[in-house]
């Protein structure tokens, strides 16, 4: 974990009534360590820009949260990536979702799902449909990377009893040995112009690891995950109950230690050069059928930006890497 100072928590406002931020904190006095986010306006500029129906909005802005949760405490610069495979040929409403959180730089999350259930989905508009529900028979993804020099490591498990949260709590139990609780919350709200925004707010804890200095105590971690079982939907994403005031509720009579908060924006891979390397990658016929009107566009799935690009310069970047010897696709 990135951690500065610890704050003892004594008030209601230990982080203040602040969105788009996460928090690692500890219980004091037992074996336990957490992490708290809360997300406004990162989290509404991801889900509004792809219109999707409630359930798979909800869906892709767990998928986010957990990215988030997770990602931020790495103790590296990197990305933590949280999507899901789907197994076998059997169709279901929602064919992925994936989310992925950058180090100090933030949170991009999407989904693709089946246009001929968007009615289906539609006439669930506000209901949480599971992740089962939506994915149908899939798998869950974990995957860890640190940049283009290194290897990345990838976790695979079940999706566990139709939730993403469960998933990862399966997968930290099985293949770190860490028992781990998770939960996610997304919905909207209404603004004071009428308008609906998205909102978020998600908490995980851990029993810490047992070594020489510390002993790992099991009961420390069932009574910190009782209380944390208390948590509601609406406490997480409530506006009026801060994060800080989350924790104090849970942990009030034990005390908990809240260490430096790390902001967090929708954040994109997206950029003109890197997408003209991309299209350099194509065969040339590609190139032609991708033109019209003498540009091509290219869309990205996660901000739904639209870019431009002259073919000329797709051209001379496609000619520059095979005299390289670098004439190969490269990944999106």
């Amino acid at each position: 974990m990135r951690v500065g100072l610890a704050t003892p928590v004594q008030h209601a406002d230990a982080l203040g009534h602040r969105d788009d931020i996460v928090a690692p904190f500890q219980v004091d006095g037992r074996a336990v360590r957490g992490r708290v986010a809360r997300l406004g306006s990162a989290i509404d500029d991801i889900l509004s820009a792809h219109g999707y129906p409630f359930p798979v909005a909800a869906l892709t802005g767990e998928a986010a949260l957990l990215a988030l949760l997770i990602g931020s405490a790495m103790k590296f610069d990197g990305r933590l990536i949280i999507q899901t495979r789907a197994r076998g040929s059997a169709r279901s409403p929602v064919d992925f979702v994936v989310a992925d959180y950058t180090a100090g730089k933030g949170l991009r999350a999407y989904a693709k799902f089946d246009a001929d259930a968007r009615a289906a989905l539609e006439s669930d508009k506000g209901r949480q449909l599971s992740a089962t529900e939506l994915l149908g028979d899939a798998l869950f993804v974990m995957t860890i990377d640190q940049g283009a020099d290194m290897q990345r490591h990838q976790g695979v498990t079940m999706l566990e009893e139709g939730s993403l949260a469960r998933s990862a709590e399966a997968y930290f139990a099985q293949s770190e040995q860490l028992p781990t609780r998770i939960r996610l919350a997304v919905g909207r709200e209404m603004s004071a112009g009428g308008d609906e925004r998205w909102r978020a707010g998600g908490a995980m804890i851990q029993r810490l690891a047992e070594d020489k200095a510390r002993p790992s105590d099991q009961a420390d971690y069932d009574h910190a995950r009782a209380l944390f079982d208390t948590l509601s939907d609406v406490e997480l994403i409530d506006r009026d109950v801060s994060a800080g005031r989350l924790l104090y509720r849970l942990y009030h009579e034990d005390g908990v230690r809240i260490f430096d908060r790390q902001d967090v924006a929708r954040y994109c891979t997206c950029d003109h050069a890197r997408l003209v390397r991309i299209l350099a990658s194509f065969p040339g016929d590609d190139i032609a059928h991708m033109t019209k009107d003498g540009a091509i566009v290219m869309t990205c799935e996660y901000c739904k930006r639209d870019w431009r690009f002259d073919p000329a310069e797709v051209e001379a970047a496609r000619a520059r890497a095979i005299s390289v010897g670098s004439d190969r696709p490269q990944s999106l």
